[in-house]
């Protein structure tokens, strides 16, 4: 039976792929920071349970929030990378994404005492064509990567990727989970997934998927933010972005109280 590791992705409800072409980095600093609101919820609902956690902290978020990453070292939480300005890999080239991961690292290095051995990149963006990004996280030092999505999605995805931890270009790739069904990939991973299913459909293919090995779930603070601005997108990101906000809370309870969780890197043997 496989274990189950809960990570974090700590960006904002603006920083995220489908508000690209809406709200530019330029514009972030003008936008209202609301990322303690969903955070303090995902937070006290760990504490009550005593569950530690993987936080892949965006570093535009930690240089301004400082104690949110020193509150979850505190708490005994694993403190990963998600880059500095989530930008997509494929909206960039090898070196703008080794200056990104590396600012990133400055910015968190600089606040916790533990070393950064994780990272995941913004919006699963390790793909076939930006294969080359985790030669360059081996090369800054990190111990494992969680950014490859083994399914078939327009944005990301290696439909053939191993469904498990496995080496990757000399560095642990801990890839997001999928079960099979029907002879379809299927993801279970988290994220827009645990907001669109219901939640019996989510639990019952997260028992299948532990049948077959580990499983990493995925989460961000603006899921758990019912409350916040509405963009006028285009339907399928508007679709994506908002799907099941309302009743995310509840789900996530019951997620916590039906499965044991642990940190990614637990999942390193």
């Amino acid at each position: 039976m496989g274990e189950i590791a809960l990570s974090i992705d700590v960006e904002d409800w603006f920083c995220v792929r489908n508000m690209g072409q809406k709200i530019s980095f330029s514009e972030w600093n003008h936008c209202e920071l609301r990322v303690r609101k969903g955070l303090d919820f995902i937070l006290e609902e760990l504490g009550r349970r005593q569950v530690r956690a993987t936080f892949f902290m965006l570093g535009w978020v930690a240089e301004r929030c400082p104690l949110i990453v020193k509150e979850l070292e505190s708490g005994g939480h694993e403190i990963g990378s998600h880059g500095y300005n989530h930008q997509p890999l494929d909206w960039g080239n090898p070196n703008s994404f080794k200056r990104d991961v590396e600012k990133s690292l400055g910015v968190l290095s600089a606040q916790v005492q533990s070393p950064i051995e994780g990272y995941r990149a913004p919006s699963f963006s390790i793909t076939r064509e930006t294969y080359w990004a985790l030669g360059i996280l081996r090369d800054l030092g990190f111990r494992y990567d969680s950014s490859i999505y083994p399914v078939r999605h327009p944005d990301y995805g290696i439909p053939d990727f191993p469904a498990h931890v496995t080496q990757a270009e000399g560095i642990w790739e801990v890839p997001m989970s999928q079960v099979n069904v029907m002879g379809m990939r299927v993801p279970v991973s988290g994220g827009g997934y645990f907001r669109l299913y219901p939640y019996a459909v989510t639990r019952k293919l997260l028992q299948k998927a532990q049948k077959h090995g580990d499983v990493v779930l995925y989460f961000h603070p603006w899921e758990f933010d019912d409350s916040q601005p509405r963009v006028a997108l285009p339907p399928l990101k508007k679709f994506r972005h908002y799907v099941g906000l309302s009743k995310n809370r509840d789900k996530f309870q019951r997620l916590l109280d039906d499965f044991p969780l642990k940190p990614v890197r637990e999942l390193l043997h």
